[in-house]
């Protein structure tokens, strides 16, 4: 009798353990990971995977077959649906024509410290589940595929945000332990809400993270993200962003410095990711701010003359 493989999908050598072909593309962070696939028709051997394993097909349709704890599954595999992949379970597939299909990993230390922080039980248990359909799983991975492609600072906070956001939606609708709604709080304590905005504002031209800003305030990264959102009305890595337009717009205004130069000063990846973001929040690009600045100065001098 063949022995199971236990798979850690983290090593972009374990791919070929279980698929023909080696992945598109594989990114790790500190507690999610996306890998990109794309093979052949394929039976896979039997396994067990370290961490719970997301399948997002977004190739065309096809059926599948899975065993999984000894359990036949048979599905249509629809373009956007996902398969979940507990950690620790076996399972063996198998689907007959070429797909594509992402694989968004997530570790499960992660899920039961963000259950024990929401009051449940400390042993967490996902249901696996074939071809379901959920839009907010589908995006999340998307995300962090145009992450994988194209990297921005702020990424780190970015990933964080997302991770946490799915280790969430996973225990709200995909355990077999039910969660709580977190206790009502009132934000975080004004000494600590302005340590962490002052971290951020001194910080802006770095690659900031979840955990960073958590630790300034001596809390986990998940209680601070939920109170830090409760005190602000946005989650840190929206508000990160925000800062750094406002600081672009102050720059803009009374910097000699190139729009390239400031896009760089505040923490953007170039100038084109400052522009989308800048125009998205304040309405106008930056040059087109720029340009706004020297009208009201002219109109100011000139009313001053008369």
């Amino acid at each position: 009798m063949r022995d199971e493989l236990s798979i850690d999908l983290k090593q972009s050598e374990s791919s070929l353990q279980l698929f023909p072909r080696s992945p598109i593309q594989i990114a790790s962070w500190q507690e999610i990971f996306l890998v990109h696939h794309r093979q052949p028709a394929w039976e896979m051997p039997e396994n067990h995977l370290a961490q719970h394993i997301l399948s997002i097909n977004i190739g065309a349709d096809r059926k599948i077959e899975r065993v999984i704890d000894g359990r036949f599954q048979q599905e249509q595999f629809l373009s956007g649906n996902v398969a979940i992949y507990p950690a620790h379970v076996n399972y063996s597939l198998r689907w007959e024509k070429e797909s594509e299909f992402l694989l968004l990993g997530i570790d499960p230390t992660l899920l039961s410290q963000i259950a024990i922080e929401l009051s449940t039980l400390e042993t967490v248990e996902l249901m696996p589940l074939l071809a379901i359909h959920d839009p907010l799983i589908q995006n999340l991975a998307l995300s962090l595929k145009a992450e994988l492609e194209s990297p921005q600072i702020g990424g780190k906070l970015y990933v964080e945000s997302i991770a946490q956001t799915l280790a969430i939606h996973l225990l709200r609708n995909y355990s077999t332990h039910r969660t709580k709604e977190p206790p009502t709080h009132h934000g975080l304590p004004k000494h600590k809400l302005q340590q962490a905005i002052d971290y951020i504002h001194d910080s802006l031209d770095q690659d900031l993270s979840l955990s960073d800003l958590a630790a300034i305030v001596q809390m986990s990264p998940f209680h601070f993200a939920h109170l830090f959102k409760e005190s602000t009305g946005l989650a840190p890595h929206q508000f990160v962003i925000r800062c750094r337009v406002e600081r672009a717009k102050e720059l803009l205004i009374h910097s000699p410095l190139s729009i390239a130069d400031i896009a760089a000063e505040v923490g953007f990846a170039n100038q084109s990711h400052l522009t989308r973001h800048f125009k998205r929040i304040v309405g106008v690009t930056p040059r087109e701010a720029v340009q706004n600045a020297k009208i009201d100065r002219k109109n100011v001098q000139n009313a001053a003359k008369t």
